[in-house]
């Protein structure tokens, strides 16, 4: 009997090992205070660092299979564009001012990409099992982040003190725009079990209301790039893929509703009626403005000009020093600069073409739409339209949901294919696989290693130096 359980708890692991090392990742990252003196930010990167390790480990050993199988899957000209990009990116790590940051970060982008195929391979193959437990991982995190947020809401209402809006989302992440980045990504996911059914009138309204919530919270977070992203959204799928997304548009607007109704109650019209008032950000008074990305997209435009072919290193943009931050806010820019053009280009193009397969799929299917494919393909519409003007591929618990929604996605998508496999290409694949997951966990742990355990002293030194900290890998984000 305990040989028999043994067999099952590795057969589990091994069908959905990257679900569940996922899920720990994220819970950790933001349920787990590691010490007062660790930033937030350096608490998600060492829990990233943590997955993506643990990943490279699982890819040496058992997971090889499954990434050679997403390949196969993929056209062979996304492969070909993968490993063009990736061969760029570390001739431009090698050449770079600093290898050891820029390795680090070249590796870590890989055993993402990585991470999102292991996804991929396990949605497809596990299909409805695998959705169950992701969509319950993806609630349970929303869950968790707006008890804690909500949490300092109760505290200082109790209190009777001024409301800080600012400092509500401090306790869980280090600044609220990354709140605002995940919940670009998570908002389209929330309207999933809706959509599906076969919830009973409470479990509906309870989920309706945790939607309205994360509305919500993304108001009073103030946060212009989210809003941005949420409308382009809902313009691509109104505009390419009216109908078969008109009912998850209908249920945003409603949440949206309730969420501003939220808003003025809890944020607004409370706190005046007991006299404690409310510093609220009012953004509606600057839309338009850029806060400095404009400085930032000129010098990386001009260090592009400088270094159109393999840039100036992955990382690189935090060795240039500015006033403004240590990444272009601009995730096509940033690629360019640090990449080079070429690569850039390579990891774009598939990019571009997986989504509007997405979209191409949702308008085939409109008499059955899927509710899944829907809510996934906003939020990966949403992660990219935020990408343009917000560090979404730079922020450590960013790039780690990301990773889930695109392995997701892209098993969900893959479902129904049936591949015959190449022997000898799968030979190579799998020995390709091998040496650049050995590089890149050496990598990684390299860059990582000398970093993690002092960075409480080495922020607190930047703070009373009054050097800025932009955040890039790291809480202080310029390099050296």
């Amino acid at each position: 009997m305990v040989g028999i359980n043994k067999l099952t708890v590795a057969l589990a692991f091994r069908a959905c090992g990257a679900l569940i090392l996922m899920g720990a990742a994220l819970f950790t990252g933001v349920a787990i205070d590691f010490a007062p003196s660790f930033a937030w930010y350096d608490q998600h990167r060492i829990a990233q660092a943590s997955l993506l390790g643990a990943t490279a480990l699982g890819v040496l050993t058992g997971w090889r299979k499954s990434i050679v199988t997403s390949l196969e899957q993929l056209p062979g000209w996304v492969v070909v564009a993968f490993s063009s990009s990736f061969g760029l990116g570390l001739l431009s790590a090698i050449a770079s001012t600093y290898p050891r940051f820029a390795l680090l970060e070249w590796a870590t982008l890989l055993l993402l990409l990585g991470l999102a195929l292991l996804l991929a391979d396990q949605a497809n193959k596990g299909k409805a099992r695998f959705d169950i437990w992701s969509n319950r991982l993806v609630i349970s995190l929303a869950v968790v982040i707006a008890l804690k947020i909500m949490t300092g809401y109760l505290a200082a209402m109790t209190a009777m003190v001024r409301l800080d809006t600012i400092m509500l989302f401090e306790g869980t992440f280090s600044n609220r725009r990354f709140f605002g980045q995940v919940a670009s990504i998570i908002v389209p996911l929330l309207a999933y079990p809706l959509l599906r059914g076969g919830l009973s009138r409470s479990a509906q309204a309870a989920l309706f209301l945790l939607l309205a919530l994360w509305w919500m919270l993304v108001i009073v977070s103030g946060t212009r790039g989210t809003w941005m992203a949420l409308i382009v959204v809902a313009a691509v799928l109104a505009l390419f893929a009216w109908r078969a997304s008109v009912d998850w548009l209908r249920i945003q607007v409603c949440a949206l509703g309730l969420g501003v109704l939220l808003f003025w109650t809890l944020f607004v019209w409370l706190p005046i009626w007991i006299g404690l008032g409310a510093s609220l950000e009012n953004r509606l008074e600057n839309l338009a403005a850029l806060s400095g990305r404009e400085v930032l997209w000129s010098l990386a435009v001009a260090l592009i000009q400088e270094n159109p072919w393999v840039g100036i290193g992955p990382m690189h943009f935090a060795a240039v020093r500015n006033d403004f931050g240590a990444h272009p806010h601009n995730a096509v820019l940033q690629l360019a600069v640090e990449w080079g053009v070429p690569a850039t280009l390579a990891l774009l193009l598939p990019a571009t073409v997986g989504l509007l397969r997405l979209l191409d799929r949702l308008r085939q299917n409109v008499a059955a739409p899927n509710a899944l494919l829907v809510c996934l393909t906003a939020s990966l519409l949403a992660a990219s339209a935020q990408s343009l003007v917000d560090g979404v591929i730079v922020v450590p618990y960013t790039q780690t949901l990301l990773a889930l929604t695109a392995g997701w996605a892209l098993g969900v998508y893959f479902r129904g294919t049936v591949v015959t496999p190449a022997i000898l290409g799968s030979s190579l694949m799998r020995l390709s696989i091998f040496v650049l997951s050995l590089f890149a966990l050496a990598a990684l742990f390299n860059g990582v290693i000398p970093e993690a355990l002092n960075r409480p002293e080495v922020t607190q030194m930047h703070v009373e130096a009054g050097v800025p900290i932009p955040a890039r890998y790291w809480g202080v984000g310029w390099i050296p």
